[in-house]
């Protein structure tokens, strides 16, 4: 619990949210720090970078907490979220994107088919006790949607009268999603591997490869690292499974990239 996970990176994304919604101030800068397509110049960059590290470290006391809660890596989930959102907590429905983990239906499907007890608990706030009798997986299409549906905007941040249109309050609510994605991932990856190579990952992986793969999984989808293992055949590390990845899925193994490079403070 006394993890020091405090970061000052340089996000820019974050930088152009904060002086987009006048949460920093961009007066004193050229076109108030703002370039025509939204990004941060170098007056924007330079005014902001104090909120930018206040933004980015505002949560850490809530990925410690969901963090042992769940027996996941802290600075890894932190890192996804410097990757995903860059801390900023807002939605983007059109997109499909929601908070600091930018969860969508695929990240929510994950949730309710792996954790029956957050299936239980959304599906009772839905329907009636006859549908939630059956698993998540054998419900209708339209009644998965509408359980994905609640669970996104149960973390949804969007605010008319906070400032930025985001209320950051919504961030341990977010976490907090986030860590079950995780647990999620991890149950999925734990099976997928298990059925593609017949071992135990613990027998074959170190912590840190496992990890790295339960991450790929959240954000590519089982269906590539299937692939991956199946071209891999007896891959032991993470960097053996990166390079099978198809190339529709190659994003999987760039984004661990930029995952442990936002390790680093």
């Amino acid at each position: 619990i006394g993890q020091n996970l405090a970061t000052s990176h340089r996000l820019d994304l974050l930088a152009g949210e904060l002086l987009r919604s006048g949460i920093v101030d961009g007066s004193v800068c050229p076109a108030f720090g703002l370039f025509p397509d939204g990004s941060p110049n170098g007056c924007g960059i330079e005014v902001s970078q104090d909120q930018v590290v206040v933004w980015q470290n505002q949560y850490d006391r809530y990925f410690i907490e969901y963090s042992a809660q769940n027996y996941l890596p802290a600075r890894a989930m932190k890192a996804l979220v410097t990757v995903e959102s860059q801390f900023w907590p807002g939605a983007d429905w059109q997109k499909g994107e929601i908070g600091l983990g930018q969860m969508t239906e695929s990240g929510a499907d994950l949730v309710l088919s792996w954790k029956a007890d957050r299936y239980q608990e959304i599906c009772k706030q839905v329907f009636d006790a006859t549908a939630c009798a059956q698993p998540y997986q054998n419900l209708e299409g339209w009644q998965q949607a509408a359980l994905q549906g609640y669970l996104l905007k149960s973390i949804d941040s969007t605010c008319a009268t906070c400032p930025g249109g985001v209320d950051p309050g919504k961030g341990e609510q977010q976490i907090a999603a986030l860590a079950e994605a995780m647990v999620a991932s991890c149950r999925q990856t734990n099976f997928v591997f298990r059925r593609a190579t017949g071992s135990a990952p613990s027998a074959i992986l170190s912590y840190e490869d496992f990890w790295l793969t339960v991450l790929a999984n959240y954000h590519a989808g089982s269906g590539c690292l299937i692939a991956a293992f199946n071209a891999a055949g007896h891959a032991r590390t993470w960097d053996e499974i990166a390079t099978h990845f198809p190339r529709d899925c190659g994003s999987g193994a760039e984004y661990i990239r930029r995952i442990e490079q936002s390790i680093a403070p």
